[in-house]
């Protein structure tokens, strides 16, 4: 039996470039370990580089970013007109479970433990269903990584989740969307897992390789107790470790100190926004701007490279703030951040609901791809959409301008390593000269109208009955009509956890808001002439967890 795990991605710069310096998606090697023994699993990241399409498989596992939607199911129709029995799993799986059904033999809903193993036990005896259920959270289903069927496709080979969710509930977040949790896990298991990498690992890549890990974790800090209780139990490992961590615990002498000491020489950090109003509305408190600065040179000089993402907010902010923004960026120290996107109301998110329910909010005719925080899809209040767009790729011409890229590895590696920190100094490095973003003249960055992605599936005419059935799954799907208003298919989305990240009840994710889908209303035709398309897990404005 042969099971290929796919994590789909498209270039949200909609150039078809892969993004190897990325470090997700990961589930691939976590779902691979769920397998019975006597399968043959093959993980693709489609971030590295596009799937074997000559190969042969029984049963195709798929995970996605509301945004890769298109390329998900095109993925999925290639393969099951081959013979193959597709299921989709991940955040639009589980907020959107009936819109992803037509396109899937079975959509599994919450996190792979307690739903991979009952999809391949079915799928072997012949009674695949078409919905799977996560069951609560349990640390004790969790098994190594299969690490050595990812290693090759990613920079640090042994990357994995140490923790699940995120306790905070930021407007914008696909994890909120889902229902705020954070569940952690004893941290033997975590030092198991890296153990075991390390052994699965060896002769592989070289030894010293093996020292560094890549924490996927949404925010690993998200219970002190249990990061103090983490750093204590990594320290005798003597491994270099990165995680994604939020403005709270990156600003916290103490916690700082322990993860250093720990090994800790990169972090991730939502900075999002120097405008108080924007980090308002987002529902971000744990941000306090005036204390930025010192979280930079806090995580510096324990030898930790801080790297951090911002948005432009459409509702929040105007002319003068993105104007100000490189102002912002030196004074604060970080001067060149990871990304600067555009905040982006992922459906089934609060900052959705909340947008639809506005008039005029959203732009029209806004495919899903386009929810990607690199295309417009949200009327801005205080300009014109064609001015933000302006502003936006004038601001990143400059601020990711090579000048100012070597302008800041001038003056943050000398430091660092004088400190005796090589690592963080390298991170650094690689990371801003990696960064080489530049605005496209070819695109229009509005919902609608954007370019298409090139990303293509080499489906040909005999893999469509009809013209009407290949366009059910070439054309991308739509989200808003002609006026901006939402279409009824994303009217209702599932919430799958409460409080405590308690599974809700019931026989599908619990609803939230009312609506009927129409399925004729799932599509529509954009302002330009199309070719299948895509997108995936990354450096995101809007992090959307890892779910099976």
């Amino acid at each position: 039996m042969k099971v290929g795990i796919i994590s789909v991605y498209v270039d949200y710069h909609r150039r078809g470039r892969k993004n190897r310096l990325s470090i997700q998606p990961q589930a691939g090697a976590l779902i691979a370990a769920l397998l019975p023994p006597d399968v043959e699993a093959e993980v693709v990241n489609d971030a590295w580089g596009d799937p074997d399409w000559s190969r042969d498989y029984d049963l195709l596992l798929i995970s996605c970013l509301h945004s890769d939607f298109d390329r998900a199911r095109q993925i999925s129709h290639y393969w099951r007109q081959r013979g193959a029995k597709t299921v989709l799993g991940g955040p639009l799986a589980s907020s959107f479970p009936a819109l992803c059904a037509p396109y899937f033999d079975a959509v599994a809903i919450g996190d792979a433990e307690s739903t991979v193993p009952r999809i391949v036990a079915d799928f072997k005896r012949g009674a695949l269903q078409p919905r799977y259920h996560a069951s609560a959270y349990d640390p004790r289903e969790i098994p190594v990584p299969r690490f050595d069927l990812a290693y090759a496709q990613q920079v640090v080979p042994i990357s994995f989740e140490a923790t699940r969710g995120c306790p905070f509930s930021c407007d914008f977040c696909a994890l909120t969307g889902l229902g705020t949790r954070f569940h952690t896990r004893p941290v033997a298991s975590i030092v198991r897992d890296i153990r075991d990498g390390q052994r699965q690992l060896a002769g592989r890549r070289p030894r010293h390789l093996l020292d560094f890990v890549a924490f996927t974790d949404n925010n690993i800090g998200g219970h002190p107790g249990f990061l103090r209780e983490l750093c204590a139990a990594l320290r005798p490992l003597k491994i270099h470790w990165t995680a994604c961590v939020t403005f709270n615990i990156a600003s916290h002498p103490e916690w700082v100190r322990l993860m250093a000491q720990s090994g800790c020489y990169g972090l991730f950090v939502g900075l999002e926004s120097f405008n108080p109003a924007a980090l308002a509305d987002m529902h971000k408190p744990q941000n306090i701007i005036a204390r930025t600065r010192g979280m930079i040179r806090l995580c510096r000089s324990h030898g930790i490279h801080v790297f951090a993402g911002l948005m432009l907010s459409p509702t929040a902010d105007d002319e003068a703030y993105i104007d100000a923004i490189p102002a912002f960026l030196d004074s604060s120290e970080l001067r060149v951040p990871a990304f600067i996107s555009l905040e982006t109301p992922i459906p089934g998110t609060p900052y959705f609901a909340r947008l639809a329910r506005e008039k005029n909010a959203l732009l029209p005719d806004a495919l899903l791809r386009d929810f990607s925080g690199y295309t417009l899809v949200v009327n801005p209040r205080y300009l014109s959409a064609a001015a933000l767009v302006a502003r936006y790729t004038d601001l990143v011409d400059r601020v990711y301008a090579l000048p100012a890229r070597l302008k800041k590895i001038a003056a943050e590696a000398p430091r660092l390593l004088a400190g005796g920190h090589w690592d963080a100094a390298l991170l650094d490095t690689i990371d801003t000269l990696g960064n080489r973003y530049r605005s496209d003249g070819g695109r229009s960055y509005l919902g609608g109208s954007d370019r298409a992605p090139p990303e293509c599936v080499p489906l040909a005419d005999a893999d469509f009955v009809s013209a009407a059935a290949r366009a059910a799954i070439l054309e991308p799907f739509a989200v808003t009509d002609s006026h901006g208003a939402i279409l009824p298919p994303w009217v209702n989305r599932g919430r799958i956890y409460g409080k405590r990240g308690a599974v809700l009840a019931g026989t599908d994710a619990a609803p939230v808001h009312g609506g009927t889908a129409r399925p004729g209303m799932t599509h529509a035709r954009t302002r330009t002439p199309e070719t299948p398309n895509t997108t995936s897990a990354r450096p995101e404005p809007a992090v959307e967890g890892a779910l099976a």
